[in-house]
């Protein structure tokens, strides 16, 4: 039993810090466990990584506070996994485990009592007693005898007792029920009271009862339930009640047959879980191809093995949706993991996965950490979308921690996308990924017509110039039918901006460098960074004129622009503001229950969804992203335009999607078209080999912000510095570009500056930082006013 535990704090301190482990604790502050230290002036939640004899460590030594857990809270298999991530993305450890855990580590109890043995044979006493003391010669002291046995032996506390007893009526009849008395009498005044004794009675009844209900029966039992704990009368425990997650409501009937491309990706996972070895796939199946089914029987195969599964999933609104299809196939064995549930509920889901109660998880990004036991299968759904990588500190990707937790464990990783990432493409072509196609949709039905509109010659259906006359015409046509539609726009708001047509001004946020959106709802222009809002001007904050025009659209003014002409049609709104809401799961429920027409979104919409009714997409502005300052502009462009397409056509009836665009010759928006992925990534590998970026190289974002300029620019050139000497004089070579504002330049008022170093692969990035990360952590603490972050392998470079 160790003497000395090494401890990781939940801080941005790369370090461990050691503690003496007191005589009551040894042998139960094991890594893994959860323990209460004292930290400077206060006590804080640590995590043990290490456990040994020697402190190792020549200073004054603190005892731990307390332990936690009485069973270790990580794996030795989730610590390795853990150990690697915060190596990787060189995030202090502590950091990292409190992240895996869910934010509420309190059970949701309730106290119950119930009678003891003692307690059952005290109730029989009092009419023995009544009977025996009567003295009326109805009752012998064999009788008296056999009573007292019978209630006497259902308890051990009283044995001696049952001895007594025996003794005196083997002497023979006489005076000896009167001892008998005497001794059923001792037990009966354990109960000291006539409370006390009504409220062993009414537990007796119930036979176990919960103290709450117990205490609005009697408000006296809660002063005499602990008095009879303590004399073993009742027993008081604490039960943890696990809440049922709601799904949403959809179809789960099972399809009938599969085809041969789905049979064919189950065959090759089914014999890697066979043999119980690290495989990754990257299942590349077309919108509707029936990739979730592939997903189902692999996970059946999984749990044949007595193993678990872990599926994720991009965006929270597609888990009520999953979560309904994977209830209804493997029951009460699967978990939900994501934000969106309370803290009471995600912690029930959590403790249920670790007690190995529900094998199967189903979550978004942080269900990477999920304590599931003898893991065998992980899915990535969507593989591709960037919202699994987490863009707060701690910065980690989980799709890329998938691969490293199966690896670690020996158990199959499948990407699934209809448009793979680059990396994992190239990935998959390097032989790195066994790829498997599914080319076709599982329903037998062609992908849906793709119509590019080019708005540079297309005359406008409403007055607010948002739809082009094809695209209003085919959604009235479509309505008319009694088929639904979905609108795609990837901007909320009602206007991008405002700008006055006299001098030209835009309403700027106070404390970021960015215009504000005008939400016409909420009569409000607001930021959407730091959610800095203002009510909407009547004239120009510069030059005080009342000409303020606005510029753009957003999801608030398409639903006006589509009531203009076609105020016949059920309309529902999705984006963010919806998304944060509880109203998601009800928009959706109303959609796919065939009581809306046309759901206008962002790209939420595009995500994984199926709606047999929808047969009509339309995308409203198709290059809004591609003016974004990100080499991987081209490939989102794709990969939205795509994916929302193939919301269409996926029920009885082909499908249609009109694409409006003022750049109908990009080759991102015509690869979309023809639905050519492996063209499209032919031409883009091209350019990005061409700049060297990902994935011919790797990216590490060093991003810093402060109040003060000079401050700020100072540190970033000092990092810069650091990193150039370490390229210079290192074992790798790399490019270290900036220090340079960032393309948001400040937010909440402070300026941001940034750092990018590239490498030509990620074990070259990681001796990099490595080698000079020790030098860079101790120039940069301080000062405190200006912070810094680390982020390898980037998605956003805003």
């Amino acid at each position: 039993m160790a003497a000395f535990v090494s401890v990781a704090v939940g801080f941005r301190l790369d370090k461990t810090y050691t503690y003496a482990v007191p005589p009551e604790y040894q042998g139960i502050a094991v890594v893994g466990t959860r323990v209460l230290v004292p930290f400077n002036r206060r006590t804080v939640t640590g995590y043990v990584v290490e456990a040994r004899d020697e402190p190792g460590y020549s200073g004054t030594i603190r005892p731990l506070a307390e332990v936690l857990d009485t069973r270790p809270t990580f794996t030795p298999h989730l610590m390795e996994f853990l150990s690697w991530a915060a190596d990787y993305y060189q995030v202090p450890m502590g950091q990292l485990m409190r992240g895996a855990l869910p934010p509420s580590m309190h059970a949701m109890e309730k106290t119950r009592v119930r009678i003891t043995g003692v307690g059952r044979s005290m109730a029989h006493t009092s009419p023995l007693l009544e009977r025996l003391a009567a003295g009326t010669g109805e009752l012998s002291e064999k009788v008296a005898l056999e009573m007292v046995g019978k209630a006497d032996l259902e308890r051990l506390e009283n044995v001696r007792a049952v001895e007594k007893v025996k003794k005196i009526a083997a002497g023979g009849p006489g005076a000896g029920y009167r001892k008998i008395v005497r001794i059923l009498e001792w037990d009966e005044t354990r109960l000291t009271g006539p409370k006390q004794r009504d409220i062993a009675q009414m537990v007796r009844l119930k036979g176990q009862v919960d103290l709450a209900d117990l205490v609005q029966e009697d408000p006296g039992a809660r002063r005499a339930i602990p008095i009879l704990e303590k004399k073993g009368v009742v027993a008081v425990d604490k039960v943890r009640e696990f809440r049922k997650i709601q799904s949403a409501t959809v179809n789960t009937k099972p399809p009938d047959k599969l085809n041969r491309a789905q049979l064919e990706a189950i065959k090759a996972i089914g014999s890697s879980l066979k043999e119980q070895r690290f495989h990754s796939y990257l299942l590349h199946g077309v919108t509707g191809s029936g990739k979730t089914e592939v997903y189902m029987h692999s996970i059946a195969a999984a749990l044949d093995q007595g193993r678990g599964a872990l599926i994720l999933v991009p965006e929270i609104a597609l888990t009520p949706q999953l979560m309904a299809l994977f209830q209804a196939r493997f029951k009460d064995r699967v978990a939900m993991l994501h934000s969106a549930l309370s803290k009471r509920e995600r912690y029930d889901q959590w403790c249920q996965v670790a007690e190995g109660k529900m094998p199967v998880v189903l979550g978004a990004r942080s269900a990477v950490f999920a304590p599931i036991s003898n893991l065998g299968l992980i899915v990535v759904d969507e593989e591709h979308e960037p919202s699994f990588k987490q863009d707060e500190h701690p910065f980690y990707s989980a799709r890329d921690l998938a691969l490293v937790r199966a690896r670690f464990g020996n158990a199959v990783a499948v990407l699934g996308s209809a448009t793979p990432s680059l990396e994992s493409y190239h990935n998959a072509l390097g032989g790195k990924h066994t790829l498997l196609s599914m080319p076709h949709r599982a329903t037998r039905r062609p992908l849906p017509d793709v119509s590019i509109i080019d708005l540079r010659r297309s005359g406008f259906e409403d007055s607010q110039k948002v739809f082009s006359k094809p695209l209003a015409q085919a959604i009235k046509d479509n309505v008319a039918a009694g088929d639904q539609c979905i609108l795609f726009l990837n901007r909320k708001g009602y206007a991008a901006f405002l700008t006055c047509a006299v001098c030209g001004a835009v309403p700027q946020c106070n404390s970021c460098s960015i215009s504000l959106t005008y939400y016409r709802s909420a009569g409000m222009l607001r930021c959407h960074y730091c959610g800095f809002g203002l009510p909407l001007p009547e004239e120009c904050p510069s030059c005080g004129k009342e000409e303020l025009k606005r510029i753009g659209f957003g999801t608030e003014r398409v639903v006006e622009a589509l009531k203009e002409f076609a105020p016949e049609v059920r309309i529902e709104q999705l984006d963010a503001t919806v998304s944060a809401s509880k109203r998601l799961t009800r928009v959706l429920d109303k959609f796919r229950n065939r009581e809306v027409d046309v759901l206008v979104g962002t790209q939420i919409v595009a995500k994984g969804h199926d709606f047999p009714g929808v047969t009509l997409v339309g995308v409203l502005m198709a290059d809004l992203g591609l003016a974004f300052p990100d080499f991987r502009a081209a490939e989102r462009t794709f990969q939205l335009l795509t994916q929302v397409a193939g919301r269409a056509g996926r029920g009885s009836k082909s499908g249609a999607v009109h694409v409006q665009t003022y750049l109908p010759m990009h080759y991102a928006l015509r690869h979309a078209q023809r639905h050519e992925f492996i063209d499209f990534s032919t031409e883009e590998l091209q350019h990005r080999k061409l700049r060297d970026y990902p994935p011919f190289s790797c990216l590490a974002l060093l991003r810093f912000n402060g109040e003060e300029m000079d401050q700020v620019s100072a540190k970033a050139r000092i990092a810069a510095r650091l990193l150039e000497e370490a390229v210079e004089k290192g074992p790798v070579k790399g490019e270290i570009l900036g220090p340079t504002l960032a393309p948001i330049s400040v937010i909440r008022n402070r300026v941001r500056m940034q750092v990018l170093v590239k490498t030509r692969t990620r074990s070259h990035m990681q001796q990099l930082l490595k080698y000079m990360g020790y030098t860079l952590w101790q120039e940069l603490k301080n000062p405190v006013a200006v912070r810094w972050s680390l982020d390898v392998d980037p998605m956003n470079m805003l």
